[in-house]
């Protein structure tokens, strides 16, 4: 196992806190890691009158429209519980009842600490949007069978999306 010898401060955000370590390996020698720390996240597929609420935001970090469900970053100290259902009012604009814990994801292990947690709900109580002020989403409604199809075909490569799916169809929710 990897021992931590020396740690250097590269970079610390509001999303990310990136570090440099130089870590000891079990023969003695040396190696560096760099690692993207992050306090994880928590996503949610929202259900309301058979159809799933979706978000369809540009990612500037992969220069295109992303189609995903509901999500967003756990604060620091917040549980997990807490954030996705924050989150789907805040993008979705309704509370969250029956909602389920399906699992969780580490979508970059090889470098990055994030978790993300994943959640299937109804859609409830109508409270109304309220997104940060640098977010720009536009909200659509698709069935199991379109979001299926949309990531058969590619149209959608978000990693928690498609687990999220793959929780639901195992676990016999829809489709």
């Amino acid at each position: 196992m990897e021992k931590q010898v020396n740690r250097e401060e590269i970079y610390n955000g509001k999303v990310i806190h990136v570090v440099k370590d130089e870590v000891a390996l079990d023969d003695g020698s040396r190696a560096y890691r760099e690692v993207v720390l992050h306090n994880g996240g928590a996503c949610i597929a929202l259900k309301k009158d058979g159809l799933y609420f979706m978000v369809s935001q540009y990612r500037y970090s992969l220069g295109k429209e992303m189609l995903e469900f509901p999500a967003g970053k756990i604060e620091k100290g917040e549980d997990p519980d807490e954030t996705i259902l924050r989150e789907a009012v805040e993008e979705t604009g309704y509370s969250v009842k029956n909602i389920r814990k399906m699992g969780s994801i580490i979508p970059t292990c090889g470098y990055c600490s994030e978790r993300i947690h994943l959640y299937y709900g109804e859609a409830d109580e109508k409270l109304g949007q309220h997104f940060d002020p640098d977010e720009r989403i536009d909200l659509k409604l698709y069935s199991f069978s379109q979001i299926n199809e949309m990531i058969l075909n590619g149209q959608i490569d978000d990693a928690k999306t498609i687990a999220l799916m793959y929780y639901i169809k195992m676990e016999s929710i829809d489709g």
